[in-house]
Order: structure tokens, then C-alpha cells, then sequence
């Protein structure tokens, strides 16, 4: 077997062994998805209560969906056969799939994502990338544990991280609907810059070198709260209570 077909296998094994019906984390859940456990990272119980009480996405949420949807639009769509044969491509430059799937297990959890870019070459992973969609351009930690989570995945899929960088970029709101998104025509995108900003909007970018010990770490403490050895903790900053979509309900709420 070679390693395309060690990789694949490892991912369809994951989706092919789940339990049925109701798993046994928290809320019946059979796998975890890396933004919930990012989530995390901003405020537990603000994750918990989306589960019990769940509502519509907002607006904010709506234009950050449409920003990545427009992003990846002129991508050309390959099956994940395909993806992962392209990523282990000997080639000069690396090649970059967007929207790719990732699964792996921790603790016998499975883990589950979807990557914004991940850039391969010859199965290593030069670059990772993640991008937001905020009126406040700040890199916050719940960014980096998802980023980070992306690399790491790869790595415990088969492929190479051990010298993997990971980007994220950070675009304002109104930047959702810009048309120079999809060709890649933003500065952002083409030139060595940390930041641009333009009539429409503004974005910022920086780049990390992974950290497994750290990421591994960050991991293991979520990990509990699914499997029920502790309570959801609650931010201490009032400020994302303010925002937050269930701060009438929330008995912890600092707003």
C-alpha cells in the first residue's frame, strides 16, 4: 500500500467505524469538529448553550460564510482521492488545496475539519492557512488553536508538519462581497504585507511556526469538557458577553 492509499484509508476508517446512533461525548456527539473546539478557547459556556439552545446564524455569521465561500470559488473542485495524490506531488513550488479534509483520532475521539488552504509539496506541509472574517482585526488565541489543530491533523493523517507554518488572516466584514476575493486579486494575497486596507475594507496577515507540544496540550484540556470530567467554563471578559447571542439565558454572563 502506499502512503495515498495508507492516508485515505486511515480517513475513511474513522468515518466508517463511528457508532451508531448517539456518541459518547457531550450532547451525544460521535465526532468533534476543530471550530467547536476552537469555540472553546473564546468562552465553553457560550459553546455549551448553542447546543441547548441553539438559533439561526446572525448576520456577522452569514457575511464570514460568504468571505470564505467567495475566496474558494474559482478553486477547481477534486475529489479527496485526489486531493491527497496531489499533496504527495514531488514539485518545486507548493501546491495549495483549498477546503481540505481533514480527520484523525485523539484519545480515540475522532476529530474532524475542513482547511481554508493547506499548501503541499512531496507530502510536506509548507503552509496552513485560516481566514477570518471580523470588524476586529486581532489574532485571537481561539484562531491559533484552530490553525494549529489543522496542523496537527495533517501530521497524525501522514503527511509531513515538522517544519509546517501556519497563516491567518483576518478581513474586516465589509470585505464578505469585495470581487477581487475569488480571482485573488487583494494585495493581501500577492504581496509581502502584513496588512492592506482599501476603500472597501481592510485585512491583516500573520505567520506562525506550528507548535505541537502546545497545540497537543491545548487539545488534551478540551478534550475533557467532552467527556463530561468537568464543567464548561465561562469567559471572564464581559466584552464577549456583551455580543454573545445568549446573554439573557446565560446565569454566567458578566454583561
Amino acid at each position: 500500500m502506499d502512503i495515498a492509499d495508507d492516508i485515505q484509508r486511515k480517513y475513511d476508517d474513522i468515518f466508517n467505524n463511528l457508532p451508531n446512533g448517539k456518541g459518547n461525548l457531550m450532547f451525544g456527539r460521535r465526532t468533534l469538529s476543530v471550530s467547536s473546539i476552537a469555540k472553546q478557547f473564546y468562552c465553553e459556556k457560550s459553546l455549551e448553550m448553542d447546543y441547548e439552545y441553539p438559533l439561526p446564524p446572525t448576520e456577522r455569521m452569514q457575511k464570514g460564510e460568504a468571505g470564505h465561500e467567495s475566496i474558494t470559488s474559482l478553486a477547481k473542485p477534486v475529489s479527496r482521492e485526489e486531493s491527497i495524490k496531489e499533496a504527495l506531488v514531488k514539485r518545486e513550488k507548493p501546491l495549495c488545496i483549498y477546503e481540505f479534509g481533514i480527520a484523525w483520532e485523539h484519545e480515540n475521539i475522532p476529530i474532524i475539519g475542513h482547511i481554508d488552504e493547506a499548501w503541499f509539496r512531496e507530502g510536506n506541509v509548507d503552509l496552513v492557512v485560516e481566514r477570518k472574517f471580523s470588524n476586529r482585526l486581532s489574532i485571537y488565541s481561539p484562531y491559533h488553536v484552530q490553525t494549529q489543530l489543522y496542523c496537527l491533523g495533517l501530521g497524525e493523517m501522514g503527511f509531513n508538519n515538522s517544519d509546517t507554518q501556519y497563516k491567518i488572516m483576518v478581513f474586516k466584514r465589509s470585505c464578505y462581497d469585495c470581487p477581487k476575493l475569488a480571482p485573488g486579486a487583494c494585495p493581501i494575497f500577492v504581496d509581502d504585507t502584513a496588512d492592506f486596507q482599501c476603500a472597501k475594507g481592510e485585512c491583516i496577515r500573520f505567520i506562525y511556526q506550528f507548535d505541537k507540544a502546545k497545540i497537543v496540550k491545548d487539545l488534551n484540556w478540551a478534550i475533557d469538557f467532552w467527556l463530561g470530567r468537568r464543567e464548561a467554563i465561562p469567559t471572564k471578559v464581559k466584552a464577549k458577553c456583551i455580543a454573545c447571542q445568549h446573554k439573557e439565558l446565560c446565569t454566567c454572563c458578566l454583561a
